[in-house]
């Protein structure tokens, strides 16, 4: 991955996001869910697919902890990824309504940190880029105890899925 690129725009979104999420989370009272941080809560599996097939899968644990500093450690990892889609990805939403094509065969660069947190949800941020574009930014809500999917693009989607006790394979 082109990471040198990638990373500063990328983290210059996450911040934009959060900013804009700040307001619709949780007070600083209420207890709020954490990824990569263990306290023997649940585990979640993370998963991306291009026409269903797999193309990043990742697992963690999830914590449900105070809105502090001790409390957050951990949840500030990132996911980092890279496909070469051997069709051409129309992208809606981000830029254009009438779409954005990302051509096959080229190198797109994803990446997937928590952009925010409540009582109830994680607010994974997503987002696809080239080396000269942002095709997608984007947040997909993930909810500990059930499967969620968000639909990026035509046939792209980000699935969240509890892992079942007794089943647990982080990675």
């Amino acid at each position: 991955m082109s990471g040198y690129m990638t990373r500063p725009r990328t983290m210059l979104l996450a911040i934009s996001l959060t900013v804009i999420m700040c307001g619709v989370q949780a007070s600083p009272q209420e207890p709020v869910w954490f990824w990569f941080k263990s306290c023997g809560g649940p585990a979640m599996t993370l998963e991306v697919r291009l026409d269903r097939r797999i193309i990043f899968k990742s697992s963690f644990p999830l914590c449900r902890a105070d809105r502090s500093p001790v409390s957050g450690q951990g949840e500030s990892k990132s996911l980092y990824f890279a496909f070469k889609p051997h069709r051409v990805i129309v992208w809606k939403g981000s830029r254009r309504d009438e779409g954005d094509p990302s051509p096959a065969n080229q190198e797109i660069d994803g990446d997937i940190w928590l952009a925010g947190s409540d009582p109830d949800d994680l607010l994974p941020g997503v987002s696809f880029v080239s080396s000269k574009t942002i095709y997608m930014n984007s947040i997909h809500v993930a909810r500990p105890m059930q499967r969620d999917e968000t639909e990026m693009a035509p046939g792209l989607v980000v699935t969240t899925d509890p892992i079942k006790p007794g089943k647990r394979k982080i990675r």
